[in-house]
């Protein structure tokens, strides 16, 4: 029998691998945002056991998308052996991965029959910003019916975080930008579910305002409020929003990875 299959396989919740996640994260530098967290958090999650000892980890997503697989290096030798059964749990035919996740990618390289990139990853870095807008930014209040109505233009963009707020869930956080006392878009701070120093920010920009400069100023505004919380700054935009990504880019972002769907 091959030492693979001494490794046991157990359903466990999220709490069970959290702490194991963050740390292989933080310690390997892999960058994220709220909507690949939620390829990590949301899934059915097992723990690889051996005995008494943990040997590593896996998720699957919607029963058919492996979203998480790590084995820690004592039991390394077995991970190609251990991915093939995972690839045959419960209706895996895919991956989603994050590309600095490079254990995780490696397996997955090994057999695909198509790859598709899903969502750009970025890095602020700490460059100002010569032609910002000279906008302001103030955190709405969700309970002020002017601001709920400035909040409403956004076409539904947003609308989840009021209806999230009424619900006690307060993950999401919303601010007015303004130019000269104008309303031109809305900057949004999302808590990391997944890791204590982090948070992602995005923007959205009212039409009539767009091609101005205020998406890459409400980014670089957003910015410098989230580091000044202490926190880092994770941010993302779809390979083809070929708008977002350069106003991503005018802010002091990078591209350094993708998250990527792996197909079997």
């Amino acid at each position: 029998m091959s030492d693979s299959m001494n490794i046991k396989f157990t359903h466990c919740k999220w709490e069970d691998v959290h702490s194991l996640v963050q740390s292989y994260f933080k310690e390997n530098r892999i960058n994220t945002d709220t909507y690949s967290e939620g390829f990590l958090k949301f899934n059915n999650h097992y723990l690889m056991t051996c005995g008494d000892e943990t040997a590593g980890y896996f998720a699957i997503n919607r029963k058919n998308t492996i979203s998480l697989f790590h084995v820690f290096p004592y039991y390394a030798n077995q991970a190609q052996e251990l991915f093939a059964r995972v690839k045959k749990y419960e209706y895996v035919t895919g991956a989603m991965v994050l590309t600095g996740d490079e254990f995780f990618l490696s397996h997955c390289l090994d057999s695909f029959t198509r790859i598709e990139k899903e969502q750009y990853n970025c890095v602020f870095t700490d460059k100002d910003m010569p032609d910002k807008r000279n906008i302001t930014l103030r955190k709405a209040d969700y309970t002020d019916e002017d601001d709920k109505e400035k909040l409403r233009l956004d076409g539904g963009f947003f609308s989840g975080a009021i209806t999230a707020f009424e619900e006690g869930r307060k993950h999401m956080h919303l601010y007015i930008a303004e130019d000269d006392g104008e309303y031109v878009g809305i900057g949004v701070i999302d808590d990391s579910q997944v890791f204590d120093d982090r948070k992602s920010i995005g923007m959205y920009v009212l039409e009539d305002k767009r091609e101005q400069g205020y998406g890459s100023s409400i980014l670089h505004g957003m910015r410098d409020i989230v580091k000044e919380m202490g926190y880092e700054v994770d941010a993302a935009c779809a390979p083809d929003n070929h708008n977002s990504k350069k106003s991503l880019e005018s802010a002091g972002a990078y591209f350094p990875s993708r998250l990527v769907r792996f197909y079997f």
